[in-house]
């Protein structure tokens, strides 16, 4: 066997790196001949006693070697488990044959290492997460206690940064940058997976460097845990990162949860990476990731909604782009403050909860909850979409009669899958029509009354953990239970126009037709005692009767409208007598 110092640098290097004895090197230097000479070929075929055979079968690498074929120390090197096999730095197959007889084949990007032109495995090669920018500076990241493991599993929520974490502690151990796998482009099905993580760790081992394998776009069914275990077998230094709630069996002891950052390292970020964007959002949205910030300084697009454009299609949430902001709402003065209230309740949660620590307790997260309640068309859905406008981020839309189901758990699975497609994201999440959950449920009188105030309860739960903005609205607040209530953070009674208010609506959602109505018609309208929703309804029906027309809208397209919307809700007797000077049929 020969000694150590005679093998060539870069098996010499494997050594340092991977837990490869000399034996080990021999073994992978006798395989990856053929691949070296074509003429080994032949002489392995030869030595092994079979004609169609390309490497050397496990027996005549052993004999080689020097080993006794009777030595099962020896034997066991070339075993699935020990690290050659296990690391993927030869494939000894196929299965079904005995150990000695399997033929020995060193992969090409082996091969290629070996000769100084390493390239990455083909399976991985399209999961690489290469990265574009320096790691952000480490006073710049929340202060993490490490454990003293080869295999770390990591729970990280978007705005943890914690990529730029794994490679400032790569930088620290190896001098080098990780490999990064992004898992959701591997194929990490039971059958497969084995394979592709040894794809991973030879790669490493070629590399001498750390491995980072990314899980939080995987579904939950991969198991993080195993992949932890296999890394640690191998004693591979090795970063597992998982969202903050994926299950992770007897891992979740020790795993690491990365905080957010505070306030003023976020700030610091946006002046580091997007020096010239506007730098509001550093307050408010606590999940934007650094490459979301420079992509803002880049578009001057607001990043919270360019993060959630193009995503996944999210079950039982709209995304709505916010067009509106609160200038948009016209509402009596006390609602108006109240809503500049709750973008404020948003915008300095960090100072109040972070820095002062005047966190409500009781298992309260640092989300906003607030409940809109009024009647139809009062601007309830509106105003939710006009904060998110004023903050900046995406409007989450929720129906939530659709959530509510009639088999008892299934409520419950989709209020999770609700908050699970928005949890990363910092938004404003609106539950529509809550009445269909919340009714007042003081009395039980079968078990379908008592799942649902399990609904109720875990519907409270996951609001008070969420910790963007929540909102509700009804139509009924006297049948919302009083417990509910006093769990929220503001409650907001939407009253219907009055006239002035009316006449404002009129104005606004005719705006794009200055000439279509004078003052006088305008206060006219502003007598029928429509809500804002009914009118601006109505503005749209006088909008496609003129389109149809070929014309632009006219006092007699916006009368005809406003008749459709009254009949619509439901009433009789339209006043035609108040617009009887009004071009057109009234009647």
């Amino acid at each position: 066997m020969p000694a150590a110092s005679s093998f060539p640098d870069s098996l010499a290097i494997l050594s340092d790196t991977l837990p490869l004895g000399e034996l080990d090197l021999t073994l992978l230097l006798i395989a990856v001949a053929p691949a070296l000479d074509p003429r080994f070929e032949a002489v392995y075929a030869a030595l092994n006693d079979e004609r169609d055979s390309r490497g050397p079968s496990g027996a005549t690498a052993l004999q080689l070697a020097g080993a006794s074929l009777l030595d099962g120390d020896a034997r066991g090197h070339l075993h699935p488990g020990a690290p050659l096999s296990a690391l993927g730095l030869i494939d000894a197959g196929p299965a079904r044959r005995s150990l000695l007889a399997r033929i020995l084949v060193v992969p090409e990007s082996v091969t290629g290492y070996l000769l100084g032109t390493w390239l990455p495995d083909p399976v991985l090669e399209r999961a690489l997460v290469l990265p574009e920018r320096p790691p952000l500076s480490g006073h710049l990241l929340p202060d993490v206690e490490w454990p003293d493991d080869s295999a770390i599993v990591v729970r990280a929520r978007a705005g943890t940064a914690v990529l730029d974490h794994v490679r400032l502690g790569s930088f620290a151990a190896v001098d080098a940058e990780p490999m990064i796998v992004d898992g959701s482009l591997l194929d990490l099905d039971d059958a497969n997976r084995k394979a592709v993580l040894r794809a991973c760790v030879r790669d490493v081992a070629l590399l001498g460097t750390t491995l980072a394998i990314d899980l939080r776009g995987c579904s939950a069914d991969i198991p993080a845990e195993e992949i932890a275990a296999f890394m640690e077998h191998l004693d591979v230094p090795c970063v597992i990162i998982v969202d903050a709630r994926r299950p992770l069996g007897s891992r979740s002891r020790t795993a690491v949860t990365l905080p957010l950052p505070s306030l003023e390292q976020r700030l610091r970020w946006w002046e580091e990476l997007a020096p010239d964007a506007d730098h509001t959002l550093a307050i408010t949205a606590t999940h934007l990731e650094p490459e979301d910030i420079i992509m803002a300084g880049r578009t001057g697009q607001s990043a919270a909604l360019s993060r959630v454009k193009g995503s996944a299609r999210r079950s039982r949430v709209q995304l709505v782009v916010p067009e509106l902001v609160l200038d948009d709402v016209i509402t009596d003065d006390a609602v108006a403050a109240q809503l500049r209230d709750l973008a404020d309740r948003v915008r300095y949660r960090s100072i109040v909860l972070d820095e002062w620590r005047m966190r409500p307790g009781g298992g309260r997260g640092r989300g906003v909850a607030a409940l809109f309640a009024g009647e139809s068309g009062t601007g309830k859905s509106m105003s939710a979409e006009a904060l998110a406008g004023e903050l900046g981020v995406p409007l989450f839309k929720v129906e939530l009669a659709s959530v509510v189901d009639k088999y008892i758990g299934e409520t419950e699975k989709n209020l999770e899958d609700v908050f699970r497609a928005v949890e990363n994201d910092d938004g404003v999440l609106l539950f529509d029509e809550a009445d269909a959950l919340f009714g007042k449920r003081s009395g039980v009188s079968d078990a379908r009354d008592r799942y649902a105030n399990i609904e109720v309860a875990y519907l409270l739960q996951r609001i008070e953990a969420f910790e963007g903005l929540a909102i509700l609205t009804t139509n009924m607040r006297a049948n919302l239970d009083e417990a509910f209530q006093r769990r929220l953070d503001l409650i907001i009674e939407f009253p219907a126009p009055n006239l002035t208010a009316r006449e404002r609506i009129w104005r606004q959602a005719l705006s794009p037709f200055p000439d279509a109505l004078n003052d006088s018609e305008f206060a006219t309208l502003a007598a029928l005692e429509f809500t804002g929703g009914y009118i601006r309804a109505a503005a749209i029906t006088a909008a496609y009767k003129a389109a149809s027309q070929d014309s632009s809208v006219s006092r007699r397209h916006v009368l005809a409208g406003a008749r459709d919307e009254w009949r619509k809700s439901g009433r009789l007797n339209f006043p035609a007598h108040a617009f009887s000077d009004w071009s057109g049929d009234v009647s």
